[in-house]
């Protein structure tokens, strides 16, 4: 089988939907399970961010695929979901004086807004003739801006979850996670003290399978809080489908 070369080097494999599998990355210490490879031999690690197909683990692992093991997908043409890249240092000094902007101004641009002060900070928000939300990668590397109703960094827009580094790092499995609409509700909601998400593209985000396999891996349960709306809760139904498949 494809997935046995995965199942000899990955600790702590378990399974999740669309034929997805998540367990500890061989290839850095791994605490949290980051990893995650598909039946079709694809592999992707959200914290080290190694990427390829079966045979280019087992050559990194020290193995040689058995003769007339096929992949479901050819090589050349297989695809695997990955975040954004990393952004240029211009950036970054753009996401600090846009937080230096917030923090100067902070009661006149948040007011009304359940925030926390601390928290707004260590997630990096800024302003910018509004609310702009970085996205850091796992290894908390600026990967793509939201501007808020505005637009994203060109080329860095796929579907990712924010705040991945803090979830990734700071979350508990036990302790229930919320996805929510958008930055500010998920803002709000780890100012309250909950476990929050939301997803760059808004409610209705075509979450890839690679995300999906990750959140149901490492949280227990799933809450599914959208605006109480009808764009709402037809983008609630339609995420509830993607984690109940």
């Amino acid at each position: 089988m494809m997935v046995d070369v995965f199942e000899r080097h990955v600790k702590n494999i378990r399974s999740s939907t669309g034929g997805q599998y998540v367990g500890l990355c061989p290839f850095h210490d791994d605490r949290k399970p980051s990893f995650s490879f598909s039946e079709d031999g694809l592999f992707y690690c959200f914290g080290c961010e190694v990427k390829g197909n079966a045979y280019q683990f087992a050559e990194m692992v020290g193995e040689k695929l058995q003769k007339g093991v096929k992949m479901a997908v050819s090589p050349k043409k297989a695809k695997v979901w990955s975040m954004p890249d990393v952004l240029e240092v211009n950036f970054h000094d753009y996401i600090l004086e846009s937080m230096d902007t917030l923090h100067f101004n902070y009661d006149k641009y948040t007011k009304g807004f359940p925030w926390n002060k601390g928290i707004v900070k260590k997630l990096y928000v800024g302003w910018d003739n509004g609310l702009v939300f970085p996205y850091l990668n796992g290894a908390g590397q600026l990967v793509n801006i939201k501007w808020h109703k505005k637009r994203q960094v060109t080329g860095h827009a796929q579907t990712f979850i924010y705040p991945f580094w803090h979830m990734l790092t700071k979350y508990r499995k036990n302790k229930p996670l919320y996805v929510v609409e958008g930055e500010k509700d998920c803002i709000s909601m780890i100012s309250s003290g909950r476990q929050a998400i939301s997803f760059n593209n808004g409610a209705n985000s075509n979450v890839p399978s690679v995300l999906v396999s990750l959140l149901k891996t490492n949280f227990d349960d799933l809450v599914v809080q959208f605006d109480n709306d009808e764009a709402g809760k037809k983008a609630e139904e339609k995420i509830l489908k993607v984690f109940n498949a």
